[in-house]
């Protein structure tokens, strides 16, 4: 977000269901936070920014197209990269826009 310009970011917090189900998990809780004051408290630097971005691309490229979910192991200084089914999350109901996106292709395909 700091690369992007935007003024806050949400980050959600998930945790499974049950240890015996991968597949089910809860969203235990959200968090704003202003782009500058996260990076500090992680101790991002702006000079190796770039670096990170373009770590974390090639290694989303060397994968084939699809959906996938980037998540921090909780006790390592891991970042997780898992495929999910294509159709995860479109049922969420708290993503305003998508619907108005999905119309515009719909408008976009009938003028051609």
């Amino acid at each position: 977000t700091l690369l992007a310009g935007a003024d806050l970011m949400k980050i959600g917090f998930v945790s499974r269901n049950s240890v015996k189900d991968p597949t089910a998990h809860s969203i235990i809780g959200t968090q704003f936070y202003k782009p500058e004051d996260f990076a500090s408290q992680i101790n991002m630097r702006e000079s190796n920014m770039w670096a990170i971005v373009t770590d974390l691309i090639d290694h989303v490229y060397s994968h084939p197209p699809g959906k996938y979910v980037l998540m921090r192991d909780p006790n390592k200084e891991m970042l997780l990269l898992y495929a999910v089914p294509i159709d995860t999350f479109n049922d969420d109901g708290d993503e305003e826009g998508d619907d108005d996106y999905e119309d515009d292709e719909d408008e976009e395909e009938e003028e051609e």
